[in-house]
């Protein structure tokens, strides 16, 4: 019988052979249902290790921590990384499509989360990182603006210049991670009996994928912006509805002990809930029961959205869509082009041409 370890990295390996370095588009049938399979494998291994195996402890400190349990702490991050790349259901409604991807990388946003807080609970993580998820964290709306320190003051013009600068210091630091691992590497290859030196080089991997947490969480922020401009006040057409309220014919136990801790919204090492993940906002909560981005919680989980997809055969798909014809008697489409006319036109204002490259003036 293969080994939880084992077991993991035969995962790791089908993510980079089946999804990174798939030939399929991601909107293919093929590629969606290779995609739920090893969501759905990964979901087992997370239930195994967090809650029967129970590897990770409240009460344990890094030290405490076996050497072949780290890897495991980024189960999260691969089902984050998997679970936004789903796509729509085959919907022919726009707003329909948008609203169920951006549920998608909403889970995904709190599925990296809790990867980050696993790694804070060890202690695994620089101050800079920390800081971000402080900021996202305390955000009652997390959006790009959350993951960088803002300027004092709103007279402050120096926000761009700010934001760069911290660009600038993730990617030095990020670039001295990798540059430890290579030398830990090649310590290690020379001793691989050697548990300090991979305990070591374990410790700077699991950073290393901090840092891309944190770039995947900015990616799937701006994309969720993208997408709230084109989702319009209206409730989602019946359609939505269907696939994501409570019907008679799902069997909603199909998946109760592999899908727990996915759905918790902020776990601790052995998936207790420690608080919220704030995608919420504060204010109106306790009132309303909003769930981040003024979207109320779907009745569904993520995973039972996925198998009622699968069982009636309605594979998710969607990918890129092809840009809509336009149509100039569309209020709703005059309306969208002048808002991107007026982003563009303010964004050029506030950044003049040859603004960004000043170095070889005179």
């Amino acid at each position: 019988m293969s080994s939880v370890k084992d077991v993991f990295q035969q995962l790791v390996r089908r993510v980079d052979s089946q999804i990174d370095s798939s030939s399929l588009r991601q909107d293919s049938k093929e590629f969606q249902e290779r995609l739920t399979q090893i969501i759905g494998e990964f979901l087992e291994l997370k239930s195994t290790v967090f809650s029967k195996l129970a590897l990770f402890s409240d009460n344990e400190t890094l030290e405490d921590l076996s050497t072949a349990s780290m890897p495991l702490l980024t189960i999260d991050f691969y089902l984050g990384k998997l679970v936004s790349k789903k796509q729509a259901a085959q919907l022919q409604d726009t707003r329909d499509r948008n609203v169920l991807k951006l549920k998608f990388l909403r889970k995904a946003v709190q599925l990296y989360m809790q990867f980050l807080v696993s790694l804070r609970n060890y202690e695994l993580l620089d101050k800079a990182t920390e800081l971000k998820m402080d900021r996202l964290e305390d955000a009652d709306e997390p959006n790009l603006e959350s993951l960088y320190a803002q300027p004092s003051s709103s007279k402050d013009l120096s926000g761009a210049q700010l934001k760069r600068q911290q660009k600038i210091e993730a990617y030095q630091q990020s670039k001295q991670v990798e540059a430890q691992i290579k030398a830990l590497e090649l310590k290690y290859r020379s001793d691989t009996n050697n548990d300090e030196d991979l305990r070591e080089l374990q410790k700077y991997q699991l950073k290393q994928t901090a840092y891309k947490a944190l770039n995947e969480i900015e990616q799937n922020l701006y994309e969720m912006e993208l997408l709230s401009n084109f989702i319009t006040s209206p409730p989602p057409s019946s359609r939505i509805e269907d696939v994501t309220q409570e019907d008679g014919d799902i069997d909603r136990t199909a998946y109760t002990d592999k899908l727990e801790s996915l759905n918790q919204p902020l776990v601790s090492k052995t998936g207790k809930v420690l608080r919220n993940f704030t995608l919420v906002n504060k204010k109106t909560q306790i009132k309303d029961k909003v769930f981040g981005y003024g979207q109320y919680a779907p009745t569904m989980s993520v995973e039972e959205f996925l198998e009622k997809e699968l069982q009636s055969g309605r594979v998710l798909q969607g990918g890129e869509q092809a840009e809509p014809q336009p149509n100039e008697d569309d209020e709703e489409w005059q309306d969208r082009e002048t808002y991107k006319a007026r982003e563009w036109d303010a964004f050029k204002e506030a950044n003049p041409r040859g603004s960004g490259n000043t170095l070889n003036r005179g």
